[in-house]
Parts: structure tokens; sequence; C-alpha cells
């Protein structure tokens, strides 16, 4: 991500979210490229990718949030951006506030249900984190657990439950004939981790459709009687729901109205440019760059791209193309091993286990975001 800033050095960068694309394009920024501020309504940032772990392991919740105030200072603005102006080229708080930029980069993510996401509404990271020890009692506490949803999350929720707590029903309950049926990704793939969960002891219901989804409660509260459209009734004392993630398009859904997909994401061109904009970037899964295909290494690539085309902006040379790297996905089942796919290769436990699965590349942002990361002092 090198390179000559000496014209991006006099530009102001505003960027909207603080995931994995927002940090990263802040963290290159930081290094004196140029003035930029990140503006997020949460605290912290949220290690997603580690969150799962979270409500098997006591005191892992610390771990995955990472405050913003040490590594960027008074370039970070806890808010919420409620509206932007492209043609004054500012952006509006919630507060009031007004920020202007040269250059808006919008990385707003998308969000879902709890555990692999956190509501929007919570914004400070000591409540994010109670949340998470709290359902580690009530894992520990239940004898029926039913996941919903058989993508990443589902999947790889069933395999930190079913390594970590050997004395539980759980069921997952996916609408497909395979998990991780997006099109993407190959059937040796898909087979295996079937044969994992099935190997760790969780029972698939494949091609049912959860009937009384809105009926039951999602918070561990109540034993409820999951049923299914194909008649199937599925006891549980915690139900997961793992299907349903949003894109929050709620910063510029009105600003750039015409430029959405069907699901909220921004239409980009070739340089990842907001179409019809020069001035305005889409990252992460805000972004249309990529389809459907969802993945926290993939904002990493737009921020690569991103960075470079700042500065070829800034001094008005041609910018540089986005070209889509080629799908990989590693599924960790619970901390001991997994699956993962790169490329056409399908690879096991070993290999998921050491790049993945058993630290969860968590150690590594906080390094990135130049903090120490702490130790868990609860894990039993």
């Amino acid at each position: 991500m090198g390179g000559s800033s000496s014209n991006l050095q006099d530009k102001h960068v505003v960027i909207v979210g603080g995931g994995y694309g927002g940090t990263a394009l802040a963290n290159y920024l930081k290094k004196g490229k140029c003035k930029f501020t990140l503006i997020d309504p949460k605290d912290s940032f949220h290690h997603s990718v580690g969150a799962l772990r979270a409500v098997v392991e006591k005191g892992y919740a610390n771990m995955i949030f990472i405050p913003y105030a040490p590594t960027y200072g008074e370039s970070f603005k806890q808010g919420k951006v409620v509206s932007i102006d492209a043609t004054a080229k500012k952006v509006v708080l919630e507060t009031g506030d007004e920020i202007s930029y040269d250059y808006l980069v919008l990385a707003t993510g998308t969000s879902g249900p709890f555990p692999a996401k956190v509501d929007l509404s919570v914004t400070d990271a000591s409540q994010a984190i109670e949340m998470y020890n709290s359902y580690v009692d009530k894992i520990n506490a239940a004898k029926d657990i039913v996941i919903i949803g058989g993508g990443p999350v589902g999947v790889e929720l069933a395999g930190e439950i079913a390594t970590d707590t050997k004395d539980k029903n759980i069921t997952l309950i996916h609408s497909k004939s395979a998990l991780i049926d997006n099109g993407t990704f190959n059937d040796k793939f898909k087979k295996r981790l079937r044969e994992g969960l099935e190997t760790l002891g969780v029972e698939i219901l494949f091609e049912h459709k959860v009937s009384n989804l809105d009926e039951l409660p999602t918070d561990g509260s109540a034993r409820c009687t999951v049923q299914t459209d194909k008649g199937s009734t599925v006891e549980a004392d915690i139900v997961f729901v793992c299907i349903g993630l949003k894109t929050n398009s709620s910063a510029y859904s009105e600003a750039f109205s015409g430029k959405l997909d069907e699901i909220g994401c921004l239409k980009v061109d070739e340089f990842l440019r907001v179409e019809g904009y020069t001035d305005v970037f889409a990252i992460g899964d805000c972004s249309a760059a990529d389809g459907q295909a969802k993945m926290a290494f993939k904002a990493g690539t737009h921020v690569e791209v991103v960075v470079k085309n700042l500065q070829l902006q800034a001094d008005e040379k041609d910018l540089k193309a986005y070209k889509p790297p080629s799908n990989i996905m590693f599924v960790p089942l619970g901390r001991n091993g997994g699956v993962a796919q790169i490329g056409n290769m399908v690879v096991g436990n070993f290999i998921t286990k050491t790049a993945k699965s058993k630290g969860l590349f968590t150690s590594r942002f906080w390094d990135a975001m130049g903090q120490k990361m702490p130790t868990n002092s609860k894990k039993k």
C-alpha cells in the first residue's frame, strides 16, 4: 500500500464505519498519509470473526472489542451518521455535528442477530461484553440447543458449542440441501462440513424451514418448541438465529438512493467509487463490488485498492481497477479443527486450525490497531 501521497496529505478523508474495512483504511491513513476522521456509533471495533467463541469461553469477549480512541485519538468521532450532503461534501451526525470531507469512504457493514453481530443500539463495549458472558452461562445451563441457519455463522456456532460442551443436544435447522450452499463453494467442501458437524454430534435437519420463528424466544429466557414446515418439532432451551444479515444503509440510503442494489449495497464502478461520484468510495459489506459474497477478507482487498486510488485521484492520475480475489473460506468447527476451501482445493482440520480456528485472527487485529491484546484470566 505504499507510494507517494504528497497531494493526498492536503485532503481530509472521512470514513463512515469502523468495521474491518474502515479500520484497515484508518490504520493506513494514520501513518501520516493525510487528515482523516473515522466515525462509528460504537466505542470499540467488534472483531466479529471471533465472536462465536465468546459465547462458549467466559472472558473471551474482552478480546473481541478493541477501543478506537487509543488507536485513533482525535481522528475518531463516536457518533451516528444520519445524512450525507454529497454536493456540500459533508456528513451530518445525529447530534447535528457536520463534518466536511474531500473524500468520503463508506464502510458501514452489515448487521444481524447476536452472537455473530451486536445490535446497533449497543454502543458501549462493556455492555456487549456482559451479553457475551451471560450467554456462556446460558449455554452451560442448557440441555437442548437449536441453531437456525446453515450458513457460515450457523455452522461455526454449532462447531464451537459442540467442541466446548459435550453434554448438549445440538440441532441445526437449514432450509437448503447442503451447508454454506451459496453457489460459491464446491460439493467436497460442503460434504466435509456436514461430516465434521456430525462427528461432533450435531444433528442437521436439511431442507426444513422454521415455521414459528417469530414466536420463539431468542434470549434463552424460556424453553420452547421449534416447528418446521415439514412437521418436525424440536425442543430447545435456547435458540440461536443465524440468518438475516442486513446492510447498514441508513447513513447513505437517502443521499445515494439511486445507487443501491436490491439489498441496499452501494453500486460501485471498477475503482470502487459509488457510481456517478468521483469523491465517494464504498468498501466492505456495504459495497456491491462482490455481489452478495460478503466475507471479511474482501474488505481488506477493497482497502488495498482504495488507498491507492485516493493517492492517484489526489495526484490526478489514472486509477487502479479492482479485481475480485479468488474465493477463500476457512470455517472453524470449534477450536480444534474445521474445513477450508482455497480456490478449488479443500483442506481439513490441521490447516484450518493452524490458520484460523485456534486463534481466530484475534491477536492480528490488536496488533493492527497498535494495542496489546489482553489475556483471558477467566478461561477455564
